[in-house]
């Protein structure tokens, strides 16, 4: 079955959940399409969070997931080795809600659709080269990516040559390590796939559909100093808009997952050990059609 329109402010999601509380049949005896609203109403207001100890399909996802703190770098701090984002980063830090938007709907613009050539304004060459440590580390044009890595000590002398090609400069929105090419991705990839098949997933081991939707989108290590700006994920949306984030993180509160609800007040989430968040990028008004999109960002 398909998910229903999205209602951005609850709708008749809303109603369920009252109807919910009121019923005396099972949440398990509802159909597809009840369940979904449920679920869909609650991600059309707020960021869903469990801890995965509570979702048992998860946890060998999860066991392998945390392997990936085999590569954290004791005492690495980004800031140490990039200045040119200082300002963007405490934007990611402020509790405010007051960032420019227009600024940054301007910079998602550009990484994910003209430097990432989805609007064929580039040569074949692109803005970077395909670099074994990143394509941020060799840049063909300046503000290939949003961080210039400028500060006072080099990222690839210090870091990037010890320990590739685990640690990659890939994002072009992000000051953090990229660990899509370590050997844990695809264990990674094979065990959400069984997380999938164990929760109803139906689509047959090794087709298309199925490779598709258990690959790996994004896989980052973000040491102290680390963020990814703020963005909406507008241009990611082709195929779905939601997501689960899972966090493997040294200290408890260390990091946070911060977003503009509805109505643009912002929620910071402090990040655990464990944690499970569900989300959706993009909202549409069951009666107008219209969408908004969800504001985020990630700080350590």
């Amino acid at each position: 079955a398909s998910p229903p329109k999205r209602d951005s402010r609850g709708g008749y999601g809303r109603m369920l959940r009252e109807e919910w509380s009121a019923s005396a049949t099972p949440v398990a005896e509802w159909s597809f399409d009840e369940k979904w609203r449920l679920l869909d109403s609650v991600l059309g207001l707020e960021v869903f969070e469990m801890n995965v100890t509570r979702l048992p399909p998860l946890l060998p996802l999860f066991r392998e997931y945390e392997k990936g703190r085999k590569y954290f770098v004791k005492n690495a701090r980004m800031s140490d080795y990039d200045r040119s984002c200082n300002k963007y980063y405490e934007d990611s830090l402020s509790n405010a809600g007051d960032f420019d938007k227009e600024f940054y709907i301007e910079k998602e613009y550009l990484y994910k659709m003209v430097y990432n050539n989805k609007t064929k304004a580039l040569d074949a060459d692109g803005v970077c080269d395909n670099s074994v440590l990143g394509c941020c580390t060799l840049r063909r044009v300046p503000d290939a990516c949003l961080c210039a890595y400028d500060g006072d000590k080099d990222i690839v002398t210090d870091l990037l040559n010890y320990h590739s090609p685990a640690l990659k400069l890939k994002s072009k929105i992000t000051r953090g390590f990229d660990l899509r090419k370590t050997i844990l991705s695809s264990t990674i990839e094979k065990l959400y796939g069984e997380a999938l098949q164990l929760l109803g997933y139906a689509e047959e081991p090794g087709s298309k559909a199925y490779k598709k939707i258990i690959h790996l989108k994004n896989f980052s290590y973000m040491p102290p100093g680390g963020f990814i700006m703020w963005h909406t994920n507008r241009y990611d949306n082709t195929q779905a808009s939601y997501r689960m984030y899972m966090y493997a993180v040294d200290v408890d509160g260390g990091s946070s997952f911060k977003y503009l609800s509805p109505e643009g007040e912002l929620v910071e989430v402090p990040d655990f050990h464990g944690a499970v968040r569900l989300f959706s990028n993009t909202h549409v008004d069951a009666e107008t059609g219209e969408e908004t999109y969800l504001w985020h960002t990630v700080a350590a």
